[in-house]
C-alpha cells in the first residue's frame, strides 16, 4: 500500500507548514520535520493550545501519488484526517476522539494541501471554541 502513495511530498510538507503559520499565527510554538529537514517523512506542528491542555501536536504526512495523515494529540485526546485508498472504509476518512481506531467518512473532500490543511485548521478551530472535540467532523465541507 505505502508504495502506492508515492513517497513523502516534501513541497506539500512545506505548503502545510505556511498555512499553520499564517493562519494560526503565534499559536505555532514549534514545527519539525522528521527524522530531518533533508529527507522527512512527516512534520510535527506544536500549538500553544489545545482542548484539554496548555498544547497540542499535529503530525502531518502528505505523498506524491495520493494521500495524507494529519494526526492530532494532546494530553488524553487524540484525531485524525486522513485519505488512504483503501478497501472496507471510506477513502477520505476521519478518526474520531472517542474511538481512534475507526473510520468514518470525513467532511473534507479536498485534496490540494493549502485546502486540506485550512479545512483541518477550521475543524479543529471550531471545536475547540466550541469546547467540544465532538464536533469536529460536522463541517460541510470546510474551508
Amino acid at each position: 500500500m505505502p508504495e502506492e502513495r508515492g513517497p513523502i511530498d516534501w513541497d506539500a510538507l512545506r505548503a502545510v507548514e505556511g498555512v499553520f503559520r499564517d493562519r494560526l499565527n503565534g499559536l505555532v510554538s514549534d514545527v519539525e520535520y522528521v527524522p530531518n529537514a533533508i529527507d522527512p517523512v512527516e512534520l510535527r506542528i506544536t500549538l500553544g493550545v489545545g482542548f484539554e491542555a496548555n498544547s497540542s501536536r499535529f503530525d502531518v504526512q502528505w505523498w506524491t501519488n495520493h494521500g495524507y495523515k494529519y494526526h492530532y494529540s494532546e494530553a488524553d485526546l487524540e484525531f485524525r484526517f486522513g485519505w488512504e485508498i483503501r478497501p472496507n472504509y471510506p477513502d477520505k476518512h476521519f478518526h474520531p476522539p472517542e474511538n481512534p481506531a475507526e473510520h468514518r467518512e470525513s467532511c473534507i473532500t479536498h485534496e490540494e494541501p493549502e485546502l486540506v490543511t485550512l479545512a483541518v485548521i477550521k475543524c479543529w478551530w471550531d471545536a475547540l471554541e466550541a469546547g467540544d472535540p465532538s464536533t469536529l467532523n460536522v463541517n460541510d465541507n470546510p474551508p
